[in-house]
């Protein structure tokens, strides 16, 4: 067994120096010369531009550089220079984006928006959320059985028997526990990481945004109206994981467990990657609907085109700002 052990390390070996050849015979780019810049991170792909409505300024003379399947549109916002780049869905695609808008622009804080699902009953489509924290709530220990314990880095659970039509019986599916995420911090010691659940926005970009508290936000744009207007909310959670929530009841689960306002795919993972690299981030996101609503009567963005709205929300604190 050893000597089989010991051929598979070697081959193994043989194909990380291969790999290795040909990483270093590969140049890599060198950081855009520019000024320092607010890093926008758009949950969404494709054209970053549009959404702006003559906002977004392009820079004359470098407008945008394409790199690694990504468009980074190089410009002005009011008086921010502003580098403008949309990630695409989830939380590998949102923490490679952020990574590398980091290690090749002069980046002096990063604002990541786009929209969310809602969690909170109590807001309507439209309202634009700035959380002061995230979870990552996609991280899960599956447990043997019901009656397994609790992980020591759990946080809570989910009984999938609590959800049973009629009450009694029992789940093969058992529970999840849902962990701590490792985060490799600039000021910890190197290769030991800190157990988070919880990854918080950065203060100053906190107290810039509480500045903004009761300010007017557009109920209506191109002739098309909310059906309620539009507020900002602060201070509340926001939660992140790799699936698109779209049931009421593990709405109500993670609203009623952790004390969430909204639900989405990315923010942690910009947020927990900007932090690692010592930068300020702040998360901002427009409620396109409540998570999994079904009914008559409940929110839902199907008639109201809230990503526009969120954008042209987002650019109204941005100038306030």
């Amino acid at each position: 067994m050893a000597g089989k052990q010991m051929k598979l390390l070697l081959l193994v070996s043989a194909v990380i120096s291969s790999l290795a050849v040909n990483v270093l015979a590969t140049p890599l780019p060198r950081a855009i010369e520019q000024v320092p810049s607010l890093g926008l991170i758009s949950s969404d792909s494709g054209n970053q531009e549009t959404p702006f409505s003559g906002a977004f300024k392009p820079d004359p003379e470098l407008p945008y550089v394409d790199f690694l399947g990504r468009r980074y549109h190089i410009g002005t916002i009011g008086s921010n220079d502003v580098i403008i780049v949309g990630c695409g869905t989830g939380l590998v695609n949102a923490a490679a984006t952020t990574q590398v808008l980091l290690d090749f622009f002069k980046i002096r804080a990063v604002i990541h928006f786009g929209t969310a699902g809602g969690a909170d009953s109590s807001l309507s489509v439209g309202d634009v959320v700035i959380p002061m924290q995230f979870s990552q709530t996609g991280i899960w220990d599956w447990l043997k059985s019901e009656t397994a314990a609790q992980p020591d880095n759990g946080v809570a659970d989910l009984e999938f028997r609590r959800y049973h039509i009629p009450a009694d019986g029992y789940n093969l599916l058992g529970r999840v526990a849902y962990m701590k995420e490792y985060f490799f911090s600039p000021t910890g010691e190197p290769d030991v990481p800190e157990r988070k659940f919880w990854f918080e926005a950065s203060e100053d970009l906190l107290q810039i945004a509480s500045t903004l508290e009761g300010i007017e936000l557009n109920q209506c744009l191109n002739k098309v109206c909310l059906p309620q207007k539009p507020k900002l909310v602060l201070g509340v959670n926001g939660t992140t994981a790799n699936f698109f929530v779209d049931n009421a009841a593990y709405r109500d689960f993670l609203h009623k467990t952790f004390d969430v306002a909204s639900i989405d795919m990315e923010s942690a993972a910009v947020i927990m990657t900007s932090l690692a690299n010592g930068h300020s981030v702040i998360a901002i996101r427009g409620l396109a609907n409540l998570a999994g609503s079904e009914e008559e009567g409940e929110d839902s963005s199907e008639s109201y085109d809230v990503k526009t709205f969120s954008v042209s929300n987002f650019v109204k604190l941005n100038k306030q700002g």
